[in-house]
């Protein structure tokens, strides 16, 4: 004989859940919802303004879709999401800030031999070939906050904070020259703070780099 003692059983949090997951999903179809690019791919979001600048925005997601340190393609240009998206199980959300440049890295680069011995330890001498050259969207600036406060204050004269997504490329390290704004800098640092398994964005701290002639 069938049980039906849990036929009219109502389950409260699931009717919760979808209803609003058909709300989430009705306003992505409506003309709030954006298209975009979230690391190459193409998805449907929703964008909140945060501040009157234009610089932040808060991103609204279907969970599977943004992480801490992605790359979203939207409006005037590329963005990043710098905060750890908040997920209420409908949707993702999190904070992105417009990239204003980008860092050069080669990818692939490969040590070849030049057919020349070196004459004291007899061994090839062997020179690089640099691969690909890809352009990694950064947020770059000259100022910072403390203490989750959105007042700027200035860093150290010369210094820069540069803020691209977490990536296992060999060149990203101490001691790398990069330019912005025809000014060359120097990495003496790299903050991997925000990284967790694999994920999320670098900080490198560079030194505008002193010139030599006086």
């Amino acid at each position: 004989m069938r049980n039906f003692n849990n036929y009219h059983k109502f389950n409260p949090n699931q009717k919760i859940s979808f209803d609003g997951q058909g709300i989430f999903e009705r306003g992505l179809e409506g003309f709030q919802g954006e298209e975009v690019f979230v690391d190459g791919n193409s998805a449907k979001c929703l964008i909140q303004s945060k501040s009157n600048d234009g610089l932040f925005r808060h991103i609204l997601a279907k969970p599977d879709e943004i992480t801490l340190g992605s790359v979203v393609e939207w409006d005037v240009g590329k963005w990043l999401i710098v905060t750890q998206p908040y997920d209420n199980k409908i949707y993702k959300k999190a904070e992105m800030r417009l990239c204003n440049n980008s860092i050069k890295l080669s990818s692939g680069d490969k040590q070849v031999e030049t057919g020349k011995v070196n004459e004291i330890t007899g061994k090839p001498i062997k020179k690089l070939v640099p691969g690909e050259i890809i352009e990694v969207p950064c947020i770059f600036e000259r100022t910072t906050s403390v203490n989750g406060s959105d007042q700027p204050i200035n860093l150290p004269d010369g210094q820069a904070h540069i803020t691209i997504p977490y990536s296992a490329n060999p060149q990203l390290k101490i001691g790398l020259k990069t330019q912005f704004y025809s000014e060359e800098f120097i990495v003496h640092d790299i903050d991997y703070s925000k990284v967790i398994d694999g994920v999320g964005t670098i900080k490198l701290i560079a030194k505008k780099k002193v010139s030599d002639n006086k």
